[in-house]
């Protein structure tokens, strides 16, 4: 049952209810990661507890954690399931490659259905993509046919034009997963609405900015910046910055990587209050730091021509 004090949302036409704060992977990395499964399995335990109902899985060993508890509790959430290795330009990639990759996956996890298999890192350009989805729709054709996914999604690394040019050309995807924050809020201008119109399930990755764990090392004060003195070993950051993603009505929900059960308290505390003068302060703050470090948290720009430029500014 949904905690009544979280939002939910329609995950696009998917017929999925989500609660809009959920949950991301790569709790492998940055600088308060761990490996630890059965720490990990603790951990989503407690974020069902809070009442989060979907989970977005990335790597080992995510996987491992997230397959334990589809055990004894997969009726409480929707899965988000990752399929790597789907390359840029077709190769070699097979319907064969997909079907053997799932197939892995079933064997070493125990995973006979997932909700949703995810493209990670959608990647598509004109001398290759007409192959690339030949394949993926054969294969995803058939996993459906089999029982193994409801949906298919892609979460896009690279341009907002990239991820607008798949939603334009190709029916296949029922939900997309790209960066959001306030650090690059662009993509609301464009983007997010031209998805929801096509009825695409949207999620926000990476709310408190990407950039290699950049202001994760700030504020757990492994890194120093003369601007950011007054957010050492503080959650307030990380506060507002969920709150501005989930203000966006045209978000179905955004997924925040957390790495204890103190994080998780912290941000579903922090969604009983509105986004506030404070909170845009501190993300003003965020900003002038990205400027000054001239670090990539900005994700680049390159993309089909035709498509308005550096939406994700």
């Amino acid at each position: 049952m949904i905690n009544s004090d979280l939002q939910t949302s329609k995950l696009g036409n998917t017929g999925i209810t989500v609660t809009r704060f959920s949950a991301g992977g790569h709790f492998t990395l940055g600088p308060s990661s761990h490996n630890d499964v059965p720490r990990r399995i603790k951990e989503l335990n407690h974020l069902l507890d809070l009442g989060i109902n979907y989970l977005d899985v990335q790597w080992e060993p995510e996987e491992e954690a997230t397959a334990e508890l589809m055990k004894t509790r997969k009726e409480e959430f929707t899965v988000c399931w990752p399929l790597h290795g789907v390359t840029q330009l077709g190769g070699d990639l097979t319907k064969e490659y997909i079907l053997d990759y799932c197939q892995d996956h079933h064997k070493r996890y125990g995973i006979d259905h997932v909700d949703i298999l995810l493209w990670v890192g959608l990647e598509l350009y004109p001398e290759s993509e007409d192959k690339v989805m030949h394949v993926l729709r054969e294969a995803t054709t058939k996993l459906k046919a089999l029982g193994f996914c409801d949906h298919l999604a892609f979460s896009c690394h690279h341009s907002p034009q990239m991820a607008q040019h798949a939603l334009t050309k190709f029916d296949d995807f029922e939900v997309m997963m790209v960066p959001y924050s306030a650090l690059h809020p662009g993509v609301e201008r464009e983007l997010l609405p031209f998805a929801k119109s096509k009825g695409i399930g949207c999620v926000g990755m990476k709310p408190f900015g990407g950039a290699g764990g950049f202001f994760n090392k700030i504020w757990a004060g492994e890194m120093k910046w003369n601007t950011t003195d007054f957010g050492y070993q503080s959650c307030r950051p990380y506060q507002a910055a969920i709150r501005f993603a989930l203000q966006n009505p045209n978000l179905d929900c955004a997924v925040p990587g957390m790495h204890s059960i103190t994080q998780m308290d912290e941000l579903y505390e922090a969604l009983k209050h509105p986004l506030n003068e404070e909170d845009i302060q501190i993300l003003d703050i965020m900003k002038k730091t990205m400027l000054e470090s001239n670090v990539d948290v900005q994700i680049r720009r390159d993309g089909f021509e035709g498509l308005s430029k550096n939406i994700w500014d």
